[in-house]
């Protein structure tokens, strides 16, 4: 599950949150992705920006060392499994129907 393109519908970019807008480096790769529920940082061209991506299961090793993971799902894991089985359109699996967390709790 890929979210925080903020300012781009189509996903490929985002905004960085930092007051100046610029993107940064992630200070470490550490955390291997071997846990359903891992949040990780995107890497874009220019470090990192706004956007990340969630963990569906326990084989995501294709982003050891490429992103850097920074917490985890503690709760809510159902919403993940629901969110998982949305139907998806090839060659970019983006969902069939619009998909919206309105209350994440707390971050």
């Amino acid at each position: 599950i890929q979210g925080g393109a903020i300012g781009d519908p189509s996903g490929k970019t985002g905004r960085s949150a930092l007051e100046d807008g610029k993107s940064f480096e992630p200070d470490n790769y550490n955390i291997q992705h071997t846990k359903t529920g891992l949040v990780s940082m995107v890497n874009g061209p220019g470090g990192v920006d706004s956007r990340f991506f969630i963990n569906c299961n326990d084989q995501g090793g294709w982003g050891d060392d490429r992103y850097a993971a920074f917490g985890i799902v503690e709760e809510g894991l159902d919403v993940i499994k629901k969110i998982e089985k949305v139907p998806v359109s090839p060659p970019k699996n983006s969902p069939k129907t619009p998909v919206k967390i309105t209350a994440s709790g707390v971050l």
